[in-house]
């Protein structure tokens, strides 16, 4: 059924899907559709979240020379994630970032072309995203990957080398966030697989992060 707000939009099952827009079209669809729906949540005591992964780092396309179809090939250097959240209201719209794939992204998305052809360096920094808007990231996928020359993989928290420590000395408001252990590949990473390698890497995981607080 069309949303008869936004009859453009229609839901998605799957909830990455939106993030994976390049252009400032959808983001602003989303961004409208998101406002709505926060204040729907707020009126019944709820707040609405929106979790992210690498794809909602990159740069959004919002300028520069139009292709056959009227649409805009460069950008002027904003992050899509970084132009919802000005455009989205903070008393109703919410983010939980995954830490993990945020440093992907600081690793993936490190530069965009402008419009006037060139391309400008950028490298994405997540703990000063959160800062400048801090209580809009109530919770953090505490996801630790191991970075080598190919880029990230996910490990079980604390045998990565994703700097947790100062990232949440960074990001101020201590004492508000809150952190929730992930890991995807939970049943098989650290070989071999097993039944019980979840549990344990949840154990190991639980107690590197609470070793955090302080």
């Amino acid at each position: 059924m069309r949303d008869r707000e936004h009859p453009r939009l229609r839901p998605h099952r799957n909830r990455q899907r939106p993030h994976r827009q390049r252009l400032l079209a959808d983001w602003q669809a989303a961004a409208d559709r998101w406002n709505v729906l926060g204040e729907r949540a707020a009126g019944h005591g709820l707040k609405l979240y929106t979790h992210n992964h690498d794809a909602a780092y990159n740069f959004l396309l919002d300028s520069g020379p139009l292709d056959a179809q009227g649409r805009p090939t460069a950008s002027s250097g904003v992050r899509r994630l970084e132009w919802f959240l000005e455009n989205t209201d903070p008393n109703y719209v919410y983010l939980e970032m995954d830490i993990y794939w945020a440093h992907v992204a600081q690793y993936r998305f490190q530069s965009f072309t402008a419009a006037d052809g060139s391309v400008v360096a950028d490298v994405f920094d997540p703990a000063g995203l959160v800062s400048q808007q801090t209580t809009r990231f109530p919770l953090f996928h505490a996801k630790d990957g191991l970075f080598t020359e190919t880029g990230y993989s996910i490990t079980p928290f604390g045998q990565g080398n994703i700097d947790f420590t100062t990232f949440f000395q960074r990001v101020g408001a201590k004492g508000y966030h809150n952190s929730m252990y992930e890991q995807d590949n939970a049943a098989s990473v650290p070989a071999p697989a097993s039944p019980a390698l979840s549990m344990q890497n949840a154990a190991s995981s639980y107690t590197n992060l609470a070793a955090l607080r302080g």
